[in-house]
């Protein structure tokens, strides 16, 4: 049975107002701009950041786990997590703890080439590494480039990302802050970028859409999700 027909075997399991839900988000989902999240150690943040990543249809967030395991606050991200591709690269001696006693820049070896694996395979996949800094000289987020896939790279709460991910980017940005705050809650700084470059990816042409092929793939995949669901019930 070929992607089609499994398609057409559970649609009549579907009401019309939840397919049109469905295929309303297909036609703005894109894998052109995907988020990775390292050691980000506070669950309603994390959920946070999903929930911006659905909202502006972003279907793959990475989620390295170098020093924290992560738990995603369900009641915060109101179940959209669901609908997404998450990709987890945990190493096993990662904490539980979420008070973020850790320092990213005292990473062990195996924690910086957990975060540069990952970060590898997303260049050689063509991503642009556009990592978020308060650190002087970084440029605003105007001038990231939103010609090619981006992978918007997100630290820890505490001290941002490790030293490991600013020496693998191709872009280092802040957003100016103007006041007297030195930094955004972690949730809206990714919730803003996401926003600035989500509009200039989509203005400038079409190639931030799915294929017709990835998006039955996706399509079929969420038809499971949501009858496997309600059945389970």
């Amino acid at each position: 049975m070929d992607i089609y027909d499994q398609i057409d075997e559970l649609l009549p399991r579907r009401t019309p107002r939840r397919l049109e839900k469905m295929l309303r988000a297909l036609e703005w989902r894109t894998r052109r701009i995907t988020v990775v999240m390292e050691d980000v150690f506070q669950p309603h943040n994390a959920a946070a950041v999903l929930r911006s990543c659905d909202a502006f249809g972003i279907q793959d967030v990475y989620i390295l786990e170098n020093l924290y395991k992560l738990k995603i606050d369900r009641g915060v991200d109101t179940g959209v997590s669901k609908w997404m591709t998450l990709n987890y690269r945990s190493l096993p001696t990662a904490s539980s703890m979420r008070f973020g006693m850790h320092k990213p820049d005292v990473l062990g070896p195996d924690a910086r080439e957990n975060t540069r694996l990952l970060l590898s395979e997303l260049k050689r996949k063509g991503y642009l590494l556009a990592a978020s800094s308060l650190t002087p000289g970084a440029c605003s987020i105007d001038s990231v480039p939103v010609d090619r896939p981006v992978a918007l790279l997100i630290g820890t709460e505490l001290s941002g990302l490790s030293p490991a991910a600013h020496e693998m980017a191709d872009v280092v940005f802040s957003i100016p802050m103007l006041g007297f705050a030195q930094s955004f809650n972690l949730s809206v700084f990714a919730a803003l970028c996401l926003q600035k470059i989500c509009l200039a990816m989509r203005a400038l042409d079409d190639s931030w859409k799915m294929s017709e092929a990835e998006k039955k793939e996706l399509l079929l995949k969420w038809l499971r999700t949501s009858i496997d669901g309600e059945d389970s019930k």
